[in-house]
């Protein structure tokens, strides 16, 4: 997958797909300025800082409130670091994050729910090991992210206003 591609999924809803960058267009989310808007991240590949940027600038200028969902870890690692990105009223729904088995190099992906799978608080514990063994060797599935900065976003995180 090359650029960024934005579907509209319904008239507050897109899933954003590829590789957000210079060329990544946002300006059709003027539609819901002032406004909820929900985005699925699961196809996100990859983000520059020219991309971020313009999703920063785009959901700054028209005060868009925004629901997170199914955010791929190429997400997540971005609003971890960049807590503007997420918007001042903005909620992470759902975020994926990777496992691996060291010892036949599996890899998977486990959808987490804040409030749910992990708590949203100062400091967030998740086990570096999940309870379902390797499916292809029966070895223990562990974390493969530095839990100190993928779940950084955690802690400033406000429970969800339902509206």
């Amino acid at each position: 997958m090359k650029h960024c591609t934005i579907k509209w999924l319904g008239p507050n809803e897109v899933a954003i797909a590829g590789i957000v960058d210079e060329y990544a267009d946002f300006s059709e989310f003027v539609r819901c300025a002032e406004n909820t808007m929900i985005v699925d991240f699961s196809d996100v590949t990859r983000m520059n800082s020219s991309g971020i940027r313009s999703w920063i600038q785009t959901i700054m200028k028209h005060k868009i409130k925004l629901v997170l969902r199914n955010c791929s870890s190429v997400v997540v690692e971005q609003f971890s670091m960049i807590p503007e990105f997420v918007g001042k009223n903005g909620y992470v729904e759902s975020f994926f994050v990777h496992f691996h088995c060291a010892s036949c190099e599996y890899e998977t992906r486990k959808l987490f729910v804040p409030g749910r799978d992990i708590q949203i608080c100062e400091s967030p514990h998740v086990s570096s090991r999940l309870t379902e063994a390797c499916p292809k060797c029966s070895d223990a599935l562990e974390l493969d992210h530095n839990p100190d900065i993928y779940f950084a976003f955690l802690r400033f995180m406000k429970p969800r206003q339902v509206s």
